[in-house]
């Protein structure tokens, strides 16, 4: 089963997104840079939904150091607001995607099943 960490600071949005994805993935949330990286390193995610906007660390920060740990880690970033410069500097840094709130769940349950396959074992287009 794929794993995901979904890092935002609104408890809302970590509810909304866990629902979206515990049936067919492993979901981990975190409320700051400080517990994702901790995450990061006990376990690695597959993907990381990552909000842009982080108290006390940039989301951009965050996605430099995910891409330092590993790699391979897939970042899709989200956003509330259209910075475009934020959202092309996210991209430069090694984001696969950005998403902006508010979500359209179809598209990004799409998204994330283009990199991690389902647990019903659907395969990865290719």
């Amino acid at each position: 089963m794929g794993r995901i960490l979904i890092v935002d600071d609104e408890r809302r949005i970590l509810q909304l997104l866990g629902d979206c994805f515990k049936h067919d993935y492993t979901v981990e949330t975190a409320m700051n840079g400080g517990e994702a990286l901790a995450i990061i390193q006990r376990q690695r995610p597959d993907i990381v939904l990552l909000d842009i906007m982080l108290p006390g660390v940039s989301g951009i920060h965050l996605l430099k150091e995910i891409k330092r740990i590993d790699p391979t880690i897939a970042v899709i970033m989200v956003t509330g607001n259209d910075n475009v410069a934020l959202e092309a500097e996210a991209l430069e840094s090694g984001a696969v995607n950005v998403v902006r709130k508010p979500f359209d769940l179809q598209y990004l349950d799409r998204l994330v099943a283009e990199i991690v396959p389902k647990a019903s074992g659907e395969a990865r287009p290719g």
